[in-house]
């Protein structure tokens, strides 16, 4: 064996060895500690069973709901400065509405507006039943941001939500312009998933209306359907909420809700409650009013607890909820679909079943034909195949059905590089060539056809990457995996062999 030789096997070694190293967490994932240098190979939806949702993001909701933060938090600095303002209202989108006491006072508000907050403009002022009213819109430009970071919080937020189930590898992406694409595998409750991931979990406190006057006041819900009137200024929002954990309430015997708010929240709650001693507070989750407990005095520390009536499985569902944040819009679902688990295995076994018999037939064929050399052929291709599930496994990638059948193609389309090999190596011993000389001048001559086809492949392969989504992305990756592997088996492995193996034939130098 010449150095070169042994270079080529230690390298062909080491890259076996790698393979292994990566796919025995596939193998055995139960033996192989969790520090492992890779995880076991993820299936995709469509072979591993679970859920299928199509979510539309209400960017028209997200807009309103943003001008109404914008206009609470525009009250609050108006008051400070004496300004009283009666109500704050999104009456349509993309428009702001303003009613004050007098028409002095609305003129010290617009002048305010103007200066500190450019993103909104003045549209008009008018008059209803003596108090002044003004009018804000914003620019399509601003209206435009607003809905897009609300797709991108929205992505965002699922995918917190969704790291609370434990899933392997789900895919959350986004699709068009206000849907977004939830594939979750191995998950079989579909109602669970669509309460968790799909609540709004936008949380409000919110003094009671006590006074017998309707300024000022919003009619709710309560947990039972009756109604609640609440203030329309809203004291404190989720945003406060830094932790939220399950606990057991001695008052009610129940399961409730502790939170634990961050800096800024625990300040704002202790003012709300030191300023409001001996009223209610309201505590309300998507519009529904939980708990409306009376403040007896001014609470520290930063803690709060919602209660009501639900059970520790909703309670846990509620703090998942909270802990990831509330989303920045509702969302419609457009299409479920639940993936069984049979059909998921139905899908390998029929994919694993088209693999080996194309190896198989393809096997056949090349022993056939080319004798020995269609037998490196051979061994090379199954080398291939072993090398893209590793190269899978070690990038974390997820196999999905699409994803198999790119893998059966790659087989394919490898045996047309052993096959132009082949035929230069007899092409040079027709022509009188020694056994090594035609080997090396077939591995060197076919080496530019070898290259060029693989390279109009892998273009082909970025173009579906970059262009398709979800399955597409899929069958382009293994695809491209596969092109890369294809070269490496038949151009550095399949010489190797040749080298190795003398490979003699009855009536020829080497069996082709």
């Amino acid at each position: 064996m010449g150095i070169d030789v042994r270079k080529r096997f230690f390298v062909v070694a080491g890259v076996l060895i790698a393979a292994v190293l990566f796919l025995l967490p596939t193998f055995f994932p139960k033996q192989m500690p969790a520090n492992w240098i890779s995880k076991p190979l993820s299936l995709g939806l469509d072979l591993s069973g679970g859920i299928h949702l199509v979510y539309q993001v209400q960017t028209d909701e997200a807009l309103k709901s943003r001008l109404q933060s914008m206009g609470n938090m525009i009250r609050s600095e108006l008051k400070k400065e004496k300004i009283p303002v009666l109500r704050v209202r999104v009456p349509e989108e993309k428009t702001l509405e303003m009613t004050f006491l007098s028409e002095s006072s609305a003129d010290r508000a617009q002048k305010r507006i103007e200066s500190d907050y450019r993103n909104l403009m003045f549209k008009q002022k008018k008059q209803d039943e003596g108090r002044s009213v003004l009018l804000f819109t914003i620019a399509d430009t601003y209206a435009a941001e607003i809905k897009r970071n609300a797709v991108r919080q929205s992505i965002e937020t699922l995918r917190s939500r969704v790291d609370q189930f434990g899933v392997t590898e789900p895919v959350i992406q986004q699709i068009g312009e206000e849907r977004v694409l939830l594939q979750m595998p191995g998950v079989s409750d579909i109602a669970a998933v669509k309460r968790v991931v799909g609540s709004v979990a936008k949380l409000e406190f919110r003094l009671l209306h006590t006074s017998t006057s309707t300024s000022g006041r919003v009619m709710m819900k309560d947990s039972e359907g009756g109604s609640v009137a609440v203030e329309d200024e809203v004291l404190m929002t989720g945003d406060a909420v830094d932790d939220a954990r399950v606990a057991f309430s001695t008052a009610t015997h129940g399961a409730e809700v502790s939170l634990s708010l961050n800096s800024e929240g625990a300040k704002t709650f202790a003012k709300i409650t030191g300023e409001h001693v001996g009223e209610q507070l309201a505590i309300i989750l998507d519009g529904i009013v939980k708990s409306s407990p009376r403040i007896n005095e001014r609470i520290g520390g930063g803690k709060a607890s919602i209660s009501g009536s639900f059970g520790a499985k909703e309670a846990e569902e509620l703090a998942v909820v909270l802990r990831a944040g509330a989303l920045p819009a509702p969302l419609n679902v457009l299409e479920e679909r639940m993936v069984g688990p049979t059909l998921g295995k139905e899908s390998i076994k029929a994919g694993i079943t088209a693999i080996i018999a194309t190896l198989i037939f393809i096997g056949l064929f090349m022993v056939w034909y080319y004798k020995k050399s269609g037998l490196i052929a051979v061994m090379s291709l199954a080398l291939n195949v072993f090398l893209v599930m590793a190269c899978l496994s070690a990038f974390g990638a997820t196999l999905t059905l699409p994803g198999l059948a790119g893998l059966a193609l790659t087989v394919g389309m490898a045996v047309d590089s052993n096959v132009l090999i082949v035929e230069r190596i007899r092409e040079e011993l027709r022509n009188g060539a020694s056994r090594d000389a035609a080997v090396v001048a077939g591995f060197d001559r076919a080496l530019s056809a070898i290259i060029d086809s693989n390279i109009t492949e892998i273009l082909s392969a970025s173009i579906l990457y970059f262009v398709g989504t979800g399955a597409i992305r899929g069958f382009a990756v293994v695809t491209a995996i596969g092109i890369v592997m294809t070269l490496f088996c038949a151009v550095f492995v399949a010489r190797t062999f040749y080298e190795l193996f003398e490979l003699k034939g009855k009536d020829q130098l080497i069996s082709v």
